[in-house]
């Protein structure tokens, strides 16, 4: 980028990167110059951070641009406004493409600004004879580099959330880079940030998300609409975001902010899903149970008897996942018939729900051509039937379908294979209009029912679309578990765009013990079943085990949950630190590995956990990379290894460990608060949860906190003294479900409330 001219800046020093980072409290600002053509640069305190690239549309099979000056600027005008965002200047230009009329616009804010393009007319004949590029181009931005430091990006991309490995790309940004995701699969948002992380800006979809998509073009990075199209219908608009923050999971998080007011949806919504916030068992990919039944038995059978067993040992599941197994397979495998097969449940999913008493997350892939719904099969219902698969049309069809399982015990609908739906339906790429039409639908049908929704395979366009969904609620975040054999627990980094826009990043299911002889996978072995179960508790999604009867460890598993199943879980999920983004991108100066943190807030009480795993060298973190000021210190308990409290403050940094996923590394980090210190339950992940812990208050004298849980349950309470030392107190939970836990510095007893 460049120096404006008649401006100045300085910048930060590299030396001090991340503390600079909290120092960016004091807001850049963030403005548009607009020239006589309608080019513009986007400028940060005087500095301009991007220049415009050619702006284009294809309209009759022609593709007009500035470039060469046959996209023709008929005039421009200004207006003001306000909205959800606040208040704007919108700068409008009307452009004519041929004996077509098209509008780009820009409506800049405080510290945002929406870019869009409208289309007063119906406009045919747009599509360019291919989904990986755009058919038209506003925004665009020059990728440059910038003489006087570089500048790094996170691009996310692909499904899962960008988790899949691979797909979610982070890089310098300079001419030469060519690893920013374009297309269906590799649109997503991109964040920007110089050295030290203290600017940041994300640029992002803001509207129409399912046909919004980014392209590469000349160096240039390019926002329109799918190249596929066909034809855009008038009035149609597609808006593209792009905010000021610092550092990376918080310029990300106020990117969601504004998707988020724009569309109503609360970010914590999901906090009231049951299965996000108690313990489960799956039969997903990864399972034991998965395409596989207890010697001689089928599936009703099975799962009757993992229920017992379930109960014979004391572990609290409250509903079962029921993966893709269970219903009728058509042409190319897809669903011909989403009912229970009589092979797999006799007595069909009712009789299941009454026999073991646990409601169903019930799995879905894509539509086989010759379903049973479709009228052109002699069904009810409008589809649209493609070559390979199938796309429902009709709103009453997803009503029937989901209301009909709800009154079997499901209470979350699991679409599942939505990239391949995507990816393999042309009337999907098509249309302008359909793909946004499909998803609404299901998710208005699972409203109306009362059932929440999990995205699976999901495009980041599908996560973004479900700002316009309150009923999805959570999105896998990561590749199917398999025991053993990949990475897949690896989910800081998709943990902040699902965060951002109110989803719980899942990241699948899990065994709690090594070895489950007679799975079907290529190893049947699993060295890291405390790495799974940590992740899984930290992720704020659900905590799914999946063994064999007989084969869980069962006090790991509990170590996520209460003694009814209600999972203790932090705030928000962990997600991946500035540091390690810096280092991803600068290749120095940062955290080499997975460095992750999250935090649980009892009113102004903040308790902060940081998870290391895979670091190839140590890192020293300070307290001020968790948001503490300086007179803050915190008393520091690690899972894994500790017996007594560290301090951690301005003087006392943590040192991270190098390590690996078998010796990773999770720390609790409590405010000192009159030399007092809440380090919650020492035999759980998420030491001090909302679910447990309410109300702490602290004098020179005591400290008090109330205490949850279910009546006669045995909870351990780990509270640091003025004097460093850990006392652990025992509280049995009293017929009232709340004790108050009172420590002096003689005395620690429980007492019902």
């Amino acid at each position: 980028y460049q120096r404006r001219v008649h401006g100045s800046s300085k910048m930060a020093s590299t030396v001090c990167r991340l503390l600079a980072v909290v120092a960016a409290v004091q807001a850049a600002t963030l403005s548009l110059d607009i020239h006589a053509d309608f080019s513009y640069d986007l400028v940060i305190d005087n500095l301009v951070w991007l220049r415009s690239a050619p702006t284009s549309v294809t309209v009759g099979g022609h593709t007009y641009t500035t470039r060469n000056g046959s996209l023709r600027l008929l005039g421009t005008k200004n207006s003001t406004g306000a909205d959800a965002g606040g208040s704007y200047t919108r700068h409008e230009a009307s452009w004519a493409a041929g004996s077509s009329t098209w509008v780009t616009f820009a409506r800049v804010y405080e510290q945002h600004i929406v870019f869009g393009q409208f289309f007063p007319t119906d406009l045919n004949g747009t599509a360019i004879g291919t989904n990986k590029h755009v058919l038209s181009t506003f925004p665009g931005f020059l990728i440059e580099s910038y003489q006087g430091g570089q500048r790094g990006f996170v691009s996310y991309g692909g499904a899962m959330v960008g988790g899949m490995p691979g797909t979610t790309k982070v890089d310098i940004w300079d001419p030469a880079t060519t690893s920013l995701g374009t297309g269906i699969n590799g649109s997503g948002p991109v964040v920007l940030f110089n050295e030290d992380v203290s600017t940041t800006l994300v640029l992002g979809a803001f509207s129409n998300f399912m046909v919004h998509c980014q392209d590469m073009v000349d160096g240039s990075l390019v926002y329109g609409i799918l190249g596929s199209v066909e034809s855009v219908p008038a009035g149609f608009a597609i808006e593209t975001l792009v905010t000021l923050s610092h550092g990376v999971s918080d310029a990300v998080l106020a990117w969601g902010d504004r998707l988020l007011a724009q569309y109503g949806k609360n970010r914590f919504a999901y906090k009231r899903d049951f299965i996000l916030t108690h313990l489960g068992y799956s039969t997903d990919n990864g399972a034991y149970y998965y395409y596989n039944t207890e010697p001689g038995t089928n599936y009703e059978d099975t799962m009757i008897a993992v229920r017992a067993y379930a109960d014979s040992v004391g572990i609290p599941y409250t509903y079962v996942l029921l993966d893709s197994w269970w219903y009728y397979k058509g042409y190319n495998s897809g669903v011909s018939r989403w009912d229970a097969r009589p092979d797999v449940f006799p007595h069909g999913l009712e009789y299941l729900y009454n026999k073991t008493g646990w409601p169903t997350q019930l799995h879905n892939r894509y539509w086989a051509t010759n379903n049973t719904y479709a009228k052109q099969n002699g069904g009810n219902w409008d589809f649209v039937i493609d070559p390979k698969m199938a796309i429902p049309t009709d709103a009453d069809f997803w009503n029937y379908l989901i209301t009909d399982k709800r009154d079997t015990g499901m209470i979350m609908y699991e679409q599942d294979w939505l990239d391949t739906q995507f990816d393999n339906t042309p009337a999907l790429q098509a249309s302008a209009t359909l793909a946004r039409q499909w998803m609404l639908q299901m998710g208005s049908a699972a409203a109306r029912a009362g059932v929440t929704i999990q995205e699976c395979m999901s495009y980041v366009r599908h996560v973004l679309q479900s700002v316009e969904m309150p009923a999805v609620t959570n999105a896998r975040a990561s590749d199917d578990y398999q025991p053993g054999t990949n990475s897949q627990w690896i989910i800081g980094t998709s943990s902040i765009l699902a965060h951002a826009v109110g989803l719980a990043p899942s990241k699948d299911n899990y065994w709690s013990t090594d070895s489950q002889p007679g799975a079907i996978y290529p190893v049947n072995f699993e060295p890291f079943n405390r790495l799974q179960a940590a992740v899984s508790s930290l992720s704020t999604g659900p905590v799914a085990p999946a063994d064999k009867i007989g084969r869980s460890d069962v006090g790991l598993i509990k170590m996520a949950c209460m003694a009814d199943g209600t999972l203790l879980q932090p705030d928000a999920p962990a997600m991946a630190i500035d540091a390690q983004f810096i280092q991803q991108a600068f290749g120095s100066g940062g955290a080499a590995g997975e460095l992750w943190s999250t935090f649980t807030r009892l009113g102004d009480y903040r308790v902060s956990y940081i998870f290391a795993a895979t670091m190839t060298a140590p890192y020293t973190l300070s307290s001020a990379e968790l948001g503490y000021d300086a007179g803050t210190t915190l008393a520091v308990a690690e899972a894994n290894t500790t017996a007594t409290a560290a301090d951690f403050d301005t003087s006392h940094p943590l040192s991270i460990k190098a390590c690996g996923r078998w010796d990773f590394q999770l720390y609790t980090a409590s405010p000192v608060v009159a030399g007092w210190a809440l380090l919650g339950e020492p035999d759980k992940w998420v030491r001090v949860s909302h679910a447990r812990f309410a109300d702490p208050a602290f004098s020179e004298e005591a400290f008090v906190v109330s205490v949850r849980g279910v009546p006669g349950e045995v909870v351990h309470v780990d509270v640091r003294r003025p004097n460093g030392s850990i006392i652990t107190t025992t509280c049995t939970i009293p017929a009232g479900s709340v004790s108050q836990l009172i420590v002096t510095t003689s005395v620690n007893l429980c007492d019902s409330i």
